[in-house]
Order: structure tokens, then C-alpha cells, then sequence
């Protein structure tokens, strides 16, 4: 039976949480979840103003995956704010061809230095295949968090790189909108990742280890992997605000409205970044792992970070209900007709009897 699905958004009664009210509308849209209210130029300005320094190499560092938010990051505070910017992109083996490509065009186009950084000895596949078996094992949903684990690796490499050359700041280019309400760190009605402190994650890791012996393998035997990349959830955790206490971050988005297909457009203009014919969405399309990160939540929940994303647009007048639903139907089809193939590309072919892709279908 498919789920009922808000009258509002398109997130369905399947989510913990949802609650719809005798209207059918859910809890997350009476509340206007993630409640995003940009802060303003102006704000972004401030923030600048307070933290750049004459004597920097550059004023800032911006993080490239490739992705249309990010190159446009890099764009906009290279032409808009006239600021001296380096870049960096994170390269691991999900990472796809043309996203790279994209990051170094979109650099050489602004006149932008562009650094690549990764971790050593494919790491980052290797602990997302230990985590990927894992949650296959019992689809826990801390084995699915824990498959991305080593991507928060990205805001320790990329801070690391600010501090040895002399830049003050990281711009980041996450957007609020892409706020799920259903992640275990979601402080409920706000948008935002709610620490729950080294001795809380510590507990959680612990009972899943101790339920699945696959998971407890998998930490064992990437532990450095693991302990840094939960350290590092957040580029302004403490952990590197410690450690890095000269580098500051800020989120662009944060402070500048996000509107994707304004941003589409001005990178095309400016850069030609674009995407393959055979990408069905330019969202998250530069990385392979979030086909598996898709598929493993519409399997535990019948919703994925998609669901989310398109639903948080529409209570932002970004999207009619009706527009998101037929962009739903067209990611979920493009997720089912592409994980065989990231199978593949993951070195886990076998694995494609075990992944029942029937989850992906919603209806029409």
C-alpha cells in the first residue's frame, strides 16, 4: 500500500514524526520547516568584514564539489564580493568525472587557484563498502548515516588547507533547504544539527555496534576514519574550532537566498557548468554514494533526502506541489534505473539481488 502523502509538501505518512493533522497537511509544514530566513548581504558583509586580514594569501577558501551550489559559491564571492578566493575540491572515488571537470572549469573561468585534496588509499570507498554491508545486514539507520562518514572529511581538509595558506575563512555552500527532518540530529522544527555530545554519539555507535557484528567490523576497522568524521560533522564543530582557531566558516546560503534554478542559469552564463544528458537532476549529481544514500532511506522510511528537499521548496514558494511531485517520480525512477550501475562502480556488483529496488516506487 502506498503511503499517504501531505496535502501540502509531498512527504508521506511513513516518516516518524509526520503527524498529519485532519487536513492532511504534516507537522513539518504547520511549522514551516526548516524555517530558513536568510540573513542578508549586509549580514554577510559584517561577518567579512570582521574576519578578513590584509596580510591573508587570500581572503577566503570555498569548498567545490562541482555541483551547481557550490561552483556558484565559488562565482558569486569571487564577482560579487570581490574578494581574493582560492578553492578546494575533495576528490574520492564517488566523486563523478564530470563534477571535477566542472570544479576546475568554473576555477579557471574566475581566475581562481583550485586545490585537490582526498584521503589516502581510496579510504573513503573503503568505509563506505564496510558500512553499505553493514546496513544491508539489519538497515539500521546509524549504519546508513555512517556510510557518508568519511565525507565529513572534506571540512577537516579543506580547514587544515585554509590554515596552511594563510586564508582566514571557508565559505561553504550547504543550503538550509536541504535540511531533512527525519536525520537522528535533527533539532525538531529548526533546520539545524543538534549535537548531542561525544558521550551521546559514543552510545549510539555503541548499541549499533554491539547489535550488528558487520557494523562493529566496519568501525574497527576504519576507527581513525570514523572518530574524525563524527568530530567533524559540522565545519564550525568545536572540535575544529580548537584545533583551527585562526580559520573561520560560514555558510553562504545561510545569508544569501538560494534559488536553483537562478543559480543554474547564472553559472551556464558565466562558466558553462552543466551536467551530462543522461543526469536526471542536477541536485547532488556529482556524487555516486548519494544514490545508495537515497536508496537506503526510501527503503527504511519511503522517503529519501529528495522527498525533503523538493518539499522544503515548496513551503518556500520555490516550487508548486504539483511540480515537486513530478520531479519526485522522476528522481525515484532515475534512482532505481542508475543503482545497479553505482553498484558497479563501487566494486559491489554481487550486492545488486540484495537491494530491492521496488522501494522507489511511488505510484504516478
Amino acid at each position: 500500500m502506498m503511503a499517504t502523502r501531505c496535502a501540502k509538501c509531498v512527504l508521506p505518512s511513513s516518516l516518524p514524526g509526520s503527524d498529519f493533522d485532519a487536513d492532511g497537511v504534516c507537522s513539518w509544514c504547520r511549522s514551516g520547516f526548516p524555517n530558513y530566513a536568510p540573513k542578508g548581504r549586509a549580514a554577510l558583509e559584517t561577518f567579512l568584514a570582521e574576519n578578513l586580514r590584509n596580510d591573508s594569501a587570500a581572503d577566503c577558501m570555498v569548498g567545490i564539489r562541482g555541483g551547481k551550489d557550490s561552483s556558484y559559491v565559488v562565482m558569486q564571492m569571487k564577482r560579487q564580493f570581490g574578494l581574493r578566493v582560492e578553492a578546494f575540491t575533495y576528490a574520492h572515488d564517488g566523486l563523478t568525472d564530470f563534477a571535477l571537470e566542472n570544479a576546475k572549469r568554473v576555477c579557471q573561468t574566475m581566475h581562481v587557484p583550485h586545490h585537490v585534496v582526498s584521503l589516502p588509499d581510496h579510504e573513503h570507498l573503503k568505509s563506505f563498502r564496510a558500512f553499505f554491508q553493514a546496513w544491508l545486514k539489519g538497515e539500521d539507520p546509524v549504519a546508513a548515516a555512517m556510510t557518508c562518514v568519511a565525507c565529513k572529511h572534506l571540512h577537516i581538509l579543506g580547514t587544515k588547507l585554509a590554515k596552511e595558506r594563510n586564508i582566514p575563512v571557508v565559505v561553504w555552500s550547504l543550503c538550509p533547504l536541504e535540511t531533512p527532518p527525519f536525520i537522528p540530529t535533527q533539532a525538531r522544527g529548526t533546520g539545524k544539527a543538534a549535537s548531542s555530545g561525544m558521550i551521546g554519539l559514543a552510545g549510539t555507535l555503541a548499541k549499533s555496534a554491539l547489535t550488528e557484528p558487520a557494523f562493529l567490523r566496519g568501525l574497527a576497522s576504519h576507527f581513525p576514519t570514523c572518530l574524525f568524521g563524527c568530530l567533524a560533522f559540522r565545519p564550525d564543530s568545536g572540535y575544529l574550532q580548537r584545533r583551527y582557531p585562526s580559520v573561520k566558516h560560514v555558510h553562504y546560503f545561510e545569508y544569501m537566498a538560494w534559488n536553483g534554478q537562478e543559480i543554474v542559469a547564472a553559472l551556464k552564463e558565466e562558466t558553462g557548468w552543466g551536467v551530462p544528458p543522461h543526469i536526471k537532476s542536477d541536485w547532488h549529481s556529482d556524487c555516486v554514494f548519494n544514490v545508495f544514500k537515497e536508496f537506503m532511506f526510501q527503503k527504511m522510511l519511503g522517503a529519501s533526502y529528495t522527498d525533503a528537499f523538493l518539499s522544503n521548496q515548496i513551503r518556500h514558494g520555490l516550487l508548486t506541489r504539483e511540480q515537486a511531485w513530478a520531479e519526485l517520480v522522476r528522481s525515484k525512477r532515475y534512482y532505481s534505473e542508475t543503482l545497479p550501475k553505482a553498484l558497479e562502480i563501487v566494486g559491489l556488483p554481487h550486492l545488486a539481488p540484495q537491494c530491492d529496488r521496488t522501494c522507489f516506487d511511488i505510484g504516478e
